[in-house]
């Protein structure tokens, strides 16, 4: 059941990467104007962090 959970724990996260890559992918598009808030380095720790995670073929149990 721990790997089920897992997958379904990864796949959230995927979602969520995604979503908040659109919604930045939008925002450059409709803004001319560029300003950092953040969210770039947010997502590239993110990103790495969910990296690592797959990488190193651990899982944590929640």
């Amino acid at each position: 059941m721990g790997r089920l959970r897992h997958f379904f724990r990864l796949s959230a996260l995927r979602d969520d990467l995604e979503t908040r890559l659109l919604v930045r992918e939008y925002r450059l598009l409709l803004l001319d104007d560029h300003f950092d808030d953040g969210t770039d380095s947010e997502l590239r720790a993110r990103c790495a962090e969910l990296s690592n995670e797959l990488c190193s073929g651990r899982y944590r149990h929640l």
